[in-house]
C-alpha cells in the first residue's frame, strides 16, 4: 500500500510487519500461543525446502498499521515464515529453535535506549525491555525519566533531544538497539522538528555508531494521504506529512551504497488507534499484508513487538 511502485533500494530488502488486536478472539483458549507457535513453526519448516535461507542484501524491517507483512516481490518464503516465527515466540515465551537463535542479535551487548521515554508508548516500551531482563537508557528532552519504572536499577536516564544531533550521539552510542518514539508536543517541537529531522537524525547516529537494530514507532495510514484517518490527523501541523517524509529519508539512508548491511538495519511499526488497556499477546493480534486495515492495539502490545524486533535484527 505504500506510493506504488515500492521504492527500491539494490543493497537492502525490506520486512514490513502489520498487527491489530481482534476483539472477537478474547475468549481464545489458553492453549492459543502455543497453537500459533506450532503453526508458524510448520510453515517455516515446508518453506525451507523449495526457498534459499541465504541473503546477500541487509534485511531491514517495516512495518504499517499495526501490521506484520512481507514484500512477496522481494523475500524468500523462508525467511518471511523465520521473521513471524521469531516474533510469535518472543511475544509467548517460546523456545526459539537453533536456526532462529542463529539471526538474534550477536551477544545482545548494550542497553536499548528509547527514544521519548516519558511519552505513553516511550515509557511502555522502557517496561517492556526490564521484563525481558535488558537494561534500558530511559531518554527525554529534560534528561530525567520520570515514568512507571523509573524506580529500577536497570533503567538509566540520559538527555536526548531530537533536534540537536550532539545529544542524540551521546545517547544512543554503545547501544544495543534503539526505539524511536518520540513524536511531536507543544514542548518538545514541531511535526516537522521531531517526526521528520529528529528522525533523521536519530537514523543517522545509529548508522554512524554502528547500532544493530533502529525500531520506529510511526503511524498507520501514513502511506494513505486519502485515507480519513490520514486526513484527520494530518490536520495538526501536518504530522502524517511529516512522519512519511521522515521514513523515506530512513529509508534512503540505510539504503545508501557503502551502509554495511550486516550491522545496520532497521524496523519501522505503524500503529493504529493506541488503548491504554494491558497487553493482549500475541494470540490476540491479526497479522495482515498493506498498509489497508485499521485497528486499535494497546499501546503494550506495540511495545512488545518494538523489543522483539531489537532481537533478531538480521531477520
Amino acid at each position: 500500500a505504500y506510493p506504488n511502485p515500492q521504492p527500491q533500494y539494490p543493497t537492502h530488502q525490506s520486512y514490513w510487519c502489520e498487527c491489530r488486536s481482534i476483539s472477537s478472539y478474547h475468549d481464545s483458549a489458553a492453549m492459543m500461543p502455543l497453537l500459533l507457535f506450532l503453526l508458524l513453526a510448520l510453515l517455516a519448516a515446508a518453506s525451507s525446502f523449495t526457498a534459499s535461507p541465504k541473503w546477500t542484501t541487509a534485511r531491514n524491517a517495516h512495518t504499517a498499521t499495526t501490521t506484520l507483512f512481507a514484500d512477496l516481490n522481494e523475500h524468500s518464503q523462508f525467511e518471511r515464515r523465520k521473521l513471524f516465527l521469531a516474533v510469535g515466540a518472543g511475544m509467548t515465551g517460546a523456545t526459539l529453535m537453533p536456526s532462529l537463535m542463529a539471526n538474534a542479535a550477536d551477544g545482545n551487548q548494550g542497553p536499548i535506549t528509547v527514544i521519548g521515554a516519558n511519552g505513553k508508548t516511550g515509557s511502555e516500551c522502557v517496561g517492556a525491555c526490564l521484563s525481558r531482563g535488558i537494561d534500558v537508557v530511559a531518554t527525554s528532552r529534560g534528561g530525567v525519566y520520570t515514568g512507571s519504572y523509573a524506580a529500577s536499577q536497570s533503567v538509566r536516564s540520559s538527555v536526548c533531544d531530537v533536534t540537536m544531533p550532539d545529544t542524540v550521539a551521546s545517547a544512543v552510542r554503545g547501544s544495543r538497539a534503539v526505539i524511536f518514539a518520540a513524536s511531536a508536543s507543544k514542548a518538545g517541537g514541531t511535526p516537522a522538528m521531531v517526526d521528520n529531522v529528529g528522525l533523521v537524525n536519530v537514523a543517522k547516529a545509529c548508522i554512524e555508531y554502528k547500532v544493530p537494530s533502529l525500531v520506529i514507532v510511526s503511524s498507520g495510514g501514513v502511506s494513505r494521504p486519502d485515507s480519513p484517518v490520514y486526513k484527520f490527523l494530518n490536520v495538526f501541523g501536518k504530522i502524517m506529512e511529516e512522519k512519511i517524509k521522515g521514513e523515506d529519508e530512513v529509508r534512503g539512508l540505510y539504503g545508501a551504497a557503502g551502509i554495511d548491511a550486516s550491522t545496520c538495519t532497521y524496523t519501522v511499526i505503524r500503529p493504529g488507534g493506541l488503548t491504554e488497556e494491558k497487553a493482549r499477546g500475541v494470540e490476540y493480534l491479526e497479522l495482515n499484508q498493506g498498509d489497508t486495515k485499521s485497528g486499535r492495539i494497546a499501546r503494550a502490545d506495540v511495545a512488545a513487538l518494538c523489543v522483539e524486533a531489537t532481537m533478531f535484527p538480521n531477520l
